[in-house]
């Protein structure tokens, strides 16, 4: 048996106890939401009395998946399809890229000029596979994720982000892309916005004293297996704190309500556990 096969056995086996667990810890959250009095809304009221805004949180269940992306090395060579640009493309795959003619845009709302420009071939590469993130973006930053299935991928080695002059120009960008996305599992139901939310302040992650400011969806990293990572949608929530204005980012896995660690995301060397296998 190949490398090759023995990696893809052990990524199936990791998705389907990943699956099992998920199912097992949801079936406990449907019982327990059944059988205990600290409904939604009570859960709701308990926060605001601890002076939490919350604002107005989504009850819809979505769907999600398993996916598999590798970091786009490729970059280098569709350079020459670029326009009015200086590229060249960094050791980290990170194309970087500055305008010939500097570009004028809105002051408050850089992204609506962004946006068409997307659209025209040599502006970008693969301008159609971004979408605006408001909340990463500043003043002299403008922030876009790349698409994924049903959502946008949560990765800094995704992001395509313009850079804007103090008199509201753009000078260039930089650009990192995934590829090779494929979906690992059929898809499975997610948690709403609410209850991630309802689980997030029950972890204790929620401050008295605070307000939700933003919880979006979007896919994490969860495993690194030999160049390929898998992610999974996840409920990314946004504290603001009302006394200080420190703000907090968590993150809560949209299959299950887990917290989800981003400093915890597995290293596995499957060539090594392949060799390991074969030798016994």
């Amino acid at each position: 048996m190949n490398f090759r096969r023995i990696q893809e056995i052990f990524l199936l086996a990791f998705i389907v106890i990943d699956i099992f667990l998920f199912m097992m810890t949801k079936n406990n959250n449907i019982q327990n939401d059944t059988n205990t009095a600290n409904s939604s809304s009570s859960i709701i009221k308990e926060m605001k009395r601890d002076n939490i805004s919350i604002g107005k949180l989504s009850e819809k269940v979505g769907i999600g998946y398993y996916l598999s992306a590798t970091r786009d090395g490729e970059l280098e060579n569709q350079i020459n399809t670029l326009k009015n640009q200086t590229a060249q493309l960094e050791d980290d795959d990170t194309l970087a890229s500055t305008f010939k003619n500097e570009i004028k845009v809105d002051d408050d709302h850089p992204e609506n000029k962004i946006n068409d420009l997307l659209k025209k071939k040599g502006f970008v590469l693969n301008g159609d596979s971004y979408v605006y993130n408001e909340a990463l973006s500043t003043k002299t930053k403008v922030v876009y994720d790349q698409k994924a299935i049903k959502g946008v991928f949560d990765n800094d080695e995704s992001h395509l982000i313009f850079n804007v002059s103090h008199d509201h120009y753009l000078t260039g960008y930089s650009q990192q892309k995934l590829t090779d996305v494929k979906i690992l599992h059929e898809k499975a139901d997610l948690i709403s916005q609410e209850r991630a939310v309802i689980w997030l302040y029950q972890y204790n992650g929620v401050p008295n004293n605070s307000k939700i400011t933003r919880a979006h969806l979007a896919y994490s990293k969860m495993l690194h297996i030999n160049g390929k990572d898998v992610y999974i949608p996840t409920w990314i929530i946004t504290t603001k704190s009302k006394t200080n204005g420190k703000e907090q980012v968590h993150r809560i896995n949209a299959f299950n309500g887990s917290e989800f660690k981003m400093e915890h995301v597995q290293v596995v060397n499957q060539d090594q556990q392949a060799k390991e296998s074969v030798e016994n």
